[in-house]
């Protein structure tokens, strides 16, 4: 099953209701279910199709008592699995935004320490305008987040969010790979603030490519889940304090 979220319905109540179903399917993505989402059904609800999983309890068994028990109001229904992979599915129709928030609130608390650090992580560099999904990989039997690339807009973002020397900033040319290497080392000691020295690495792209890449880009090292979350309350923190 893949990971999907389809638009059924438009309404007054639809940037309501798709934020609480966006928000859902975050929680689903980091949790490593595959599902199927479609905003519909009743204005404000969705139907979510999965598989009952051991890291959530309460989709197996009688699953509407075990929601019902959380305030969840929802109508479940079964779907078996033909072969190669028998088994069964479970399509939950919820009737309302606060029924699908409510849903995500559940699934985030059986979230792992890492799934959750990556989510929260995804939230903060979200706030600022930084849009991309981490990626969780085990290496060496320690399960870490990917944070990914950065051209030079997502970077110059995260440098400022992080309360980065703005003077600092607009000395540098970050197309040249001069300053774009003392920008890397600007931005680490932007983040070493936090508590933690990840490695951040300068990535220089070639004049054909950056019609591609965007430019020179910024690697971040492997996060822990502390690594992840000392960030993202950083982020929070600092935005907080920024005058508004």
């Amino acid at each position: 099953m893949t990971n999907s979220l389809t638009t059924a319905v438009e309404d007054a109540a639809a940037p309501t209701a798709m934020g609480a179903v966006r928000a859902l399917k975050l929680v689903l993505q980091y949790a490593g279910l595959g599902f199927e989402l479609e905003e519909g059904g009743t204005p404000g609800g969705c139907r979510l199709r999965l598989a009952p999983s051991a890291a959530h309890p309460w989709t197996r068994g009688n699953v509407r008592a075990h929601l019902l028990a959380e305030g969840i109001a929802a109508e479940v229904a079964r779907f078996e699995q033909p072969l190669p992979c028998p088994g069964h599915e479970l399509l939950l129709l919820l009737p309302s935004d606060e029924e699908v928030r409510s849903l995500g609130r559940l699934f985030e608390t059986r979230l792992t320490e890492v799934q959750n650090a990556a989510l929260q992580l995804h939230r903060a560099l979200a706030h600022i305008g930084v849009e991309r999904r981490l990626d969780i990989q085990t290496m060496g039997g320690r399960t870490l987040i990917d944070i990914g690339m950065f051209d030079p807009d997502a970077a110059t973002l995260l440098y400022r969010s992080l309360g980065g020397d703005e003077a600092v900033l607009c000395a540098l040319d970050l197309g040249d790979w001069h300053g774009h290497e003392r920008f890397a080392r600007e931005l680490e000691r932007a983040i070493s603030a936090t508590g933690r020295v990840p490695l951040v690495e300068s990535v220089p792209t070639c004049g054909q490519c950056r019609g591609r890449h965007g430019g020179n880009r910024i690697r971040l090292d492997y996060l822990d889940a502390d690594d992840a979350l000392l960030l993202a309350d950083a982020l929070h923190a600092l935005e907080e304090m920024s005058p508004s």
